[in-house]
């Protein structure tokens, strides 16, 4: 089990509660970086210097180079061109918007907008206004009545624990989500200083109201300890399928896990449409226990089976749509963190259960079979021991 020391995102104020909901992302071990021989924020280029708009700091914490020219961070501050981009994402324009990027004169759009949704972990946006990163937001527009379920929101330089650690990374962030008929909805995101590299906040909306925007503000920083330069590796969006489609949302391919974690939200008693293929020889174990520590390692199961030969569903499958809709319910925050040995990722709830007897608990493994995302494991926990 995962050390889950880190959880506790809050949610703010929200006019409804929901069931069931959605969001977003990513590729093994948050996948390998578009351009292997490229560096990243924090990175050293090839004589050794820091990148061209790099801030360094220096040996007091001090800037000792300065950044690119940027804006000053003030939401109502223009951006420039390079602060703005359309990307195509399903076929729906998503407009990206920025307070400041990084300028990096011999890669143009290295740190660009456009890294936010491409969910690689080898592409990052990175802020290019001088100061901590404290203010600095990015926003996602969307055309009239896109119908989003979800975000995904992977802090910091994800492509190695050294660069995490080297370049600032939001400590809390708040998301801000202006739907439609005038209505909003804000959440706020905790990412403690263990928060793990590559580990992301599932932010699982779901309204009857069309989504206009999200903004993504940065409140307080962890800085680096290097680079004060601020990071964000994903802040992706789902979206619903065609109506026509016989699945909610768009199957993720690829490094795309974002639409699959939405595909099991909206139908979690459905989740052997997303097994391995039983041909394969690939197991599909679901384990499930009466009671489990909130922090420190399993006990053995009491129940194992391979989903492939399990009879019984009925059983499970309910426990997993009450268990997924009860969590929902309490704070719409998951978490997406990394398998151990860096292969796949497990997604569960951010924040332990509410009561004792809440059915709020469970883990979802994921793992790439054929280059399709596929449930390779379910915990279902019935009770969590509260700390």
């Amino acid at each position: 089990m995962f050390d889950d020391s880190w959880r506790g995102g809050t949610r703010g104020s929200a006019p409804l509660r929901v069931i069931l909901g959605c969001v977003l992302l990513s590729t093994g071990a948050w996948g390998q970086s578009a351009d292997a021989g490229r560096t990243d924020a924090g990175g050293l280029g090839p004589t050794g210097v820091p990148d061209a708009g790099q801030t360094v700091l220096g040996a007091d914490g001090g800037q000792a180079a300065s950044a690119a020219p940027g804006l000053a961070g003030a939401p109502d501050a223009g951006p420039s061109d390079a602060a703005r981009v359309e990307v195509k994402l399903h076929g729906v324009p998503v407009t990206v918007t920025a307070s400041s990027v990084l300028a990096d004169a011999k890669a143009p759009g290295r740190y660009g907008l456009a890294n936010l949704l491409d969910e690689d972990p080898g592409s990052i946006w990175a802020e290019g206004a001088k100061g901590s990163g404290v203010g600095e937001w990015v926003e996602l527009s969307f055309p009239p009545d896109t119908p989003v379920h979800s975000f995904l929101v992977m802090p910091g330089n994800p492509k190695s624990a050294k660069l995490y650690k080297a370049n600032a990374r939001p400590r809390k962030a708040k998301l801000e989500l202006k739907l439609a008929e005038g209505r909003k909805l804000d959440y706020v995101l905790d990412f403690p200083r263990d928060f793990p590299v590559g580990g992301a906040i599932y932010v699982h909306y779901r309204r009857q109201f069309a989504v206009k925007s999200a903004r993504l503000t940065v409140l307080t920083v962890w800085p680096g300890s290097r680079y004060r330069d601020l990071c964000l590796g994903d802040f992706v969006p789902v979206f619903r399928g065609p109506e026509e489609r016989s699945l909610p949302t768009f199957p993720g391919t690829g490094r795309q896990l974002a639409p699959t974690l939405a595909e099991f939200m909206d139908a979690p008693s459905l989740v052997f449409r997303l097994l391995p293929p039983a041909s394969g020889g690939v197991p599909a174990l679901l384990r499930s226990y009466s009671r489990v520590p909130h922090n420190g390692s399993l006990p053995p199961p009491e129940e194992e089976f391979d989903m492939h030969h399990l009879r019984g569903w009925d059983r499970y499958t309910a426990v997993l749509r009450n268990s997924a809709a009860g969590a929902a319910v309490q704070s719409e925050l998951f978490r997406l963190t990394p398998a151990t040995g860096g292969k796949g990722y497990v997604f569960d709830p951010l924040g332990p259960p509410k009561g004792p007897d809440s059915f709020s608990n469970f883990r979802v493994h994921w793992a790439q079979v054929e280059g399709v995302w596929r449930v390779v494991g379910v915990d279902a926990t019935y009770e969590e021991e509260r700390p």
